[in-house]
């Protein structure tokens, strides 16, 4: 029999004899030692952990269960330089534990390098990185809480100087799913890590949501993320996906946009949701890339391209964007029925799209580059005016060819339910209104 069982037996007899929940006395909480119960496991054994602060780092090089009895009852406390909790072992799993671990260093709370381990409902207070994943393929992150830490202390560290949430390096076929994470660097950071999957997770307050580079194969999909600088920065990868996502309110930086390509090739970003950033879609020396069916809504600038070729731009719906689009050296694009709010067509067939193409004025663009600090004049009267007689080139200028005179129907349901939640919320205010004012004049009758 282990310690572990020996230590559950005597304690389940205590409760059969003195009545109440089975639990360790103070006195035996304190001699509690969990890295000696991890020593003397058995590979393949389940650890019950009882409730209570336990002292880290813990290191587990072996294949082992290490679950907390009741979740958020198991806090791992961690002041040292090292890792809070470092599983070096393949096929561990570790479930329900809360990890402090609020010293600002160079190590990650979390340390993973074995193979096909599982991380699941942990809450991590970081001052460094909250995960990290290092020559650790096939494994599974998901129902987590990361968020930097909240001690007075901390909340003075500059963003760049913090960790990123989840960070793997050379770390193939993991799943991140169904994570929640907060003020950190990057929420999710892959570099050179392929055919890994980012699902369903939740980023708020970071520099940039999901960070790619040197990737292929990545898939990011129905992640959320606001108030970051950047929604998803995809750069120098290939044969990623980019599918409905949702990027909101990147705008309190000059450099924000919700979804940014820079040198990605053969990627898909279709069905995403690009709301109140500062640029919805950025894409630059980027070809063969397919962007298609996004709602890019309420943004200062819808679509920006640079330097971009081959890429296939369509179906998506630009509505209510200060600019709808700005492009300077992107010719060689297939860019054809989208909708621009902003552009008025002509339909002489009745087929539902422009007989006369939208052509995109390079002027501003040009004039950026050159002149960073004109950005403060964007779409500034005297601007506008001068971008209005900029005609050089004209044939050489970004185009979409064959414009929608209507949204597509594809990106057409959140602008539905949307406007019909704002229809409904009108309508109580009016009937509260009402209301009151018949009441009010009720009582004056009276």
């Amino acid at each position: 029999m282990t310690n572990m069982k020996r230590i559950w037996l005597a304690t389940l007899l205590m409760g059969i004899l003195f009545g109440g929940t089975p639990c360790l006395a103070k006195a035996e909480m304190e001699s509690f030692n969990l890295q000696g119960i991890i020593d003397r496991a058995e590979p393949g054994e389940t650890i019950i952990v009882p409730p209570g602060n336990y002292e880290g780092p813990l290191i587990i090089s072996k294949t082992l269960r290490l679950e907390a009895e009741h979740e958020g009852s198991v806090t791992l406390l961690n002041s040292g330089k090292g890792a809070a909790l470092q599983i070096e072992s393949d096929h561990v799993t570790v479930t329900g534990l809360e990890i402090m671990d609020e010293l600002v260093k160079e190590k990650p709370s979390v340390l993973v390098t074995g193979d096909g381990v599982l991380l699941e409902r942990l809450h991590i207070h970081t001052g460094s990185y909250g995960i990290k994943m290092q020559n650790a393929d096939d494994g599974d992150v998901r129902n987590n809480t990361i968020e930097w830490s909240s001690l007075e202390s901390r909340q003075a560290i500059k963003m760049a100087d913090k960790g990123n949430g989840i960070d793997l390096y050379n770390a193939h076929r993991n799943r991140i799913t169904e994570n929640i994470i907060k003020r950190v660097h990057d929420g999710i950071y892959l570099e050179n890590s392929d055919e890994n999957t980012i699902i369903g997770n939740r980023i708020e307050n970071s520099r940039y949501g999901v960070h790619c580079m040197y990737t292929k194969g990545t898939v990011i999909r129905e992640n959320i993320g606001q108030m970051n600088i950047t929604g998803a920065m995809v750069m120098t990868v290939r044969d990623v996906e980019v599918v409905n996502n949702t990027f909101m309110k990147q705008s309190e930086n000059v450099n924000s946009q919700g979804i940014l390509l820079y040198d990605a090739h053969f990627t898909t970003v279709r069905n995403n949701r690009l709301e109140g950033n500062r640029v919805g879609l950025y894409i630059e020396q980027s070809a063969n890339n397919r962007i298609e069916n996004n709602g890019v809504t309420d943004n200062f600038i819808g679509i920006q391209l640079l330097e971009s070729i081959q890429n296939t731009i369509r179906g998506n719906r630009f509505s209510g964007n200060v600019s709808d689009a700005l492009a300077k050296n992107s010719t060689g694009n297939d860019i054809t029925g989208n909708f621009w709010d902003s552009f008025r067509g002509i339909d002489a067939d009745g087929d539902g799209r422009s007989d006369i193409v939208y052509a995109i004025n390079p002027f501003f663009q040009g004039l950026i580059q050159k002149r960073p600090a004109f950005q403060l004049f964007f779409q500034s009267p005297g601007m506008v005016f001068l971008e209005s007689l900029y005609q050089s080139e004209r044939s050489k200028w970004t185009k979409d060819i064959s414009p929608l005179m209507a949204p597509p129907a594809s990106t057409r349901l959140y602008e539905q339910s949307a406007s019909g939640i704002k229809t409904g919320l009108i309508g109580i205010l009016l009937l509260g209104s009402t209301c009151i004012i018949l009441l009010l004049t009720r009582r004056r009758k009276i």
